[in-house]
């Protein structure tokens, strides 16, 4: 760890010891888009721990705050992260993508916020993304730089999930996220404007014959009688800057490592199956191209299904 480490130095006495432990020797100001100061002041006072949640934890502390957050359609069932997260603490996952939540608790112990986020090795491409599926943080400490906190975290574990599998430096050009279309209701446009404010990209293809821009998102449905849904795909640089384009083959060594996550978890094959057929259609004199996200129209989402 680099001496001058600041945000390292301010957050350790509130890391668990299992979270410490995991992510020595990632330098964590480097991985921070704020300052230790502006932490220090905006969300150190509220925090009481900072943890990686095991399967009891997310059970009885952070589900409650991950259900009321999200609408239906957009959650994953807690059985299943439940599950999953029982069998990363016990080993038993070393042959698919690492799934990871990391935790923000009060001084009362109760739960602030987390991010729940997979971690696709692509060591063709000698990348590391983070799949960042769900961020939360309750009404009262929004605001607070919780949020900034956790992409940190996220950032710091995913690259020493990378080391404990024998990569010496791991790349992290960005965090991989989903989200609404910048328009329509008001929180999709909210969370755009969330995005954007990080600066992230959107992830988008581009047909060369005449210049339109598609997305490149199809999410399956995660229960089998639930379709495919288009949203977008975004892009948040890593701030240590192993900043790289998202070239054609790393775009697709992303969206393939994405479905066969899918796979691994156990998702509904034959919905698996039918969104890979819609993106494949889509690559069709296609090549990967980002812009804002405020820049996204609905002509770009709506109506691409063949």
């Amino acid at each position: 760890m680099d001496a001058g480490d600041s945000v390292r130095a301010l957050l350790a006495p509130l890391l668990t010891l299992p979270l410490l432990d995991h992510i020595d020797g990632s330098e964590l100001s480097t991985l921070s888009r704020v300052s230790a100061s502006r932490i220090a002041e905006s969300a150190l006072p509220n925090i009481g721990q900072i943890e990686l949640v095991d399967s009891d934890a997310f059970r009885d502390d952070y589900s409650p705050l991950y259900l009321a957050e999200f609408e239906g359609h957009e959650l994953e069932s807690p059985a299943a992260i439940i599950d999953r997260l029982r069998d990363e603490f016990a080993g038993k996952r070393r042959n698919v993508s690492p799934y990871r939540i990391v935790g923000i608790r009060d001084h009362d112990g109760a739960a602030i916020g987390a991010a729940q986020f997979s971690i696709f090795l692509l060591r063709a491409e000698d990348v590391v993304v983070p799949y960042l599926q769900y961020i939360y943080v309750r009404p009262q400490n929004r605001g607070q730089m919780m949020s900034e906190l956790l992409h940190t975290l996220v950032l710091a574990v995913s690259e020493a999930d990378a080391r404990s599998r024998g990569w010496a430096l791991p790349r992290m050009p960005f965090t991989l996220c989903e989200s609404q279309p910048g328009f329509g209701k008001k929180e999709k446009v909210d969370r755009a404007m969330i995005h954007s404010r990080s600066g992230s990209q959107a992830l988008m293809l581009r047909r060369k014959a005449d210049g339109k821009v598609l997305s490149a998102h199809v999410q399956p449905g995660l229960a089998p009688e639930d379709p495919p849904t288009t949203l977008i795909w975004l892009l948040r640089a890593c701030p240590r800057g192993d900043h790289m384009q998202c070239d054609d083959r790393l775009g697709r060594a992303i969206i393939a490592a994405f479905y066969r996550s899918l796979r691994d978890e156990g998702f509904p094959e034959r919905n698996i199956a039918l969104a890979e057929r819609m993106v494949e259609a889509r690559y069709k004199d296609c090549e990967f191209w980002t812009m804002p996200l405020s820049a996204v129209t609905a002509d770009m989402i709506v109506g691409l299904e063949p």
